[in-house]
């Protein structure tokens, strides 16, 4: 099995995480750093009001307004799955009391959070409930026998006071996976009860808002060989959600403290950027077209400049392996969902037919989304369904094209982070006077954005940096140098 490496960085309101195996980037997350979403945060509460005859409380959490606490939300969730159990009771409170709370409900209005005091935490393939003693099973698990089994499975895992859900996932992963993701999220809580006896009221103990804490929950921790990360926070942080694993599991969280960009030194920019285009180039030469619209996503094999070394059905068939594989890989990193049809090059053998799709049906099942593979039809097409996963990387990566109908070019803040990188690299070659020629609405973008702008006077403390504003560029066009300064330059550092 292939190693995997995981790479992390925020800088300038925005995070990215990055999966890598040999060294082929095989997912990419892109985001804002902070979400506006306070679901799923635990915070230490204290109980300012108590309604016994409503069985509710109000809860100062340190939010706008109190949160309100419910018997009703004990277990909030528990109408979309089936199971066994479940019966608990609202805890016995009186004024003045300091608990763990969970919100389950953002505010509306003039109106606070609602809270629970029975918290959940998601995993890949379980959600676990350390409070609550229920065993149950996705909905989406239709095959009553198997969803008997995994309710036994479930109780098997479990303590005796604790709560196991079985995720749509769960079918499909091994005992030892389930169990080294149930002692993940074990002591997740067990650090968020340490944390919350010195912590002070209204304090967040615990968010999953954090992109690394996310992808690190989700990733098969054992298929990881190295973590790197870009600051000395992202170390800390990456490091104690390592210690939540079993010592065997544990593995080395190294600092990126290079000069240049982590992506950029390790060959990884080139990747990212390609997810951007239309346009895949396979290995033998080969490429595929992906053009994506509101009903669907077409993807096109073609040969290009392949010619093969035998005859054509066997080129042909070459290329569509080839091209089968490279298109699991790409829906993950676009974060295509909904229909996919392909339109493999034309085969005469029919058992080539077969085994393209077959092909197909093994690179998707890397994927974590749910995906369906239909038979190729009898003009070469063949149809799959792939489930959306929350991620949407390329929204932040491209932008709609002013001059072309239905087109997509690069973002102008994706761009500048590209510039941040190629100025490092400069600066570390040793430029100390550095140019930047980029098209108008670049250059607009550049001066009003003020959290890049201190991040270049940290990263280049000696340089200096001009842009050069140019009305006949297209807004992806930009250029890094050493040149002469020219009149109309405008000084950024």
């Amino acid at each position: 099995m292939a190693k995997k490496t995981l790479y992390f960085d925020s800088y300038c309101g925005y995070s990215f995480s990055v999966i890598t195996e040999n060294g082929k980037v095989t997912e990419f997350n892109f985001e804002k750093s902070e979400r506006a979403s306070i679901i799923g945060n635990i915070y230490k509460g204290r109980v300012e009001t108590v309604l016994q005859g409503m069985r509710a409380a109000f809860v100062n959490c340190g939010l706008e307004r109190n949160c309100y606490l419910s018997a009703d939300d004990i277990f909030p969730d528990a109408g979309k799955y089936d199971g066994e159990n479940g019966q608990t009771e609202m805890p016995e409170l009186k004024e003045g009391d300091e608990i763990i709370v969970q919100v389950v409900k953002p505010p509306v209005g003039k109106k606070g959070a609602k809270v629970t005091a029975h918290p959940s935490f998601v995993g890949n393939f379980l959600i676990y409930m350390p409070l609550t003693p229920f065993v149950g099973v996705s909905r989406k698990i239709a095959d009553e026998e198997l969803r008997k089994n995994l309710i036994y499975s479930a109780g098997r895992l479990k303590s005796q006071n604790e709560g196991l859900i079985f995720r749509t996932a769960a079918p499909y992963a091994k005992r030892n996976k389930l169990e080294l993701e149930l002692g993940y999220l074990r002591n997740m809580y067990t650090g968020i009860v340490k944390a919350f006896e010195s912590a002070k009221v209204g304090d967040l103990l615990y968010t999953d808002l954090e992109l690394c804490m996310r992808v690190m929950r989700d990733t098969l921790i054992y298929d990881v060989e190295k973590i790197y990360v870009g600051s000395p926070k992202l170390k800390d942080t990456v490091s104690r959600l390592i210690e939540l694993y079993p010592p065997a599991h544990r593995r080395p969280v190294l600092l990126h403290d290079s000069p240049r960009d982590m992506l950029e030194e390790n060959g990884l920019s080139s990747q990212i950027d390609e997810i951007t285009s239309p346009r895949v180039n396979l290995d033998n030469g080969g490429y595929l077209i992906i053009e994506s619209t509101e009903a669907l996503t077409v993807i096109d094999v073609n040969t290009g400049k392949f010619t093969g070394e035998y005859n054509l059905e066997q080129t042909v068939y070459y290329t569509n392996v080839l091209a089968a594989r490279e298109i699991a890989r790409q829906v993950k990193l676009r974060n295509i969902g909904g229909i996919v049809v392909v339109d493999f090059i034309d085969m005469t053998a029919a058992a080539h037919n077969k085994s393209i799709v077959q092909e197909l049906e093994r690179a998707l099942k890397k994927d974590g989304s749910k995906c369906s593979v239909a038979p190729m039809s009898e003009f070469g097409l063949v149809e799959f369904t792939r489930k959306r996963t929350a991620s949407d990387s390329l929204s932040l990566m491209t932008v709609p094209c002013r001059n072309c109908r239905g087109g997509k070019i690069k973002s102008p803040r994706y761009i500048l982070m590209e510039l941040r990188a190629r100025l490092m690299s400069l600066y570390a070659d040793g430029a100390r006077k550095l140019r930047a020629d980029m098209s108008a609405a670049l250059h607009a973008e550049l001066e009003g954005w003020k959290e890049l702008k201190e991040e270049l006077k940290k990263l280049l403390p000696e340089a200096e940096l001009y842009s050069v504003p140019h009305r006949s560029f297209h807004d992806e066009q930009l250029y890094c140098n050493t040149g002469e300064i020219p009149h109309n330059a405008v000084k950024i550092l």
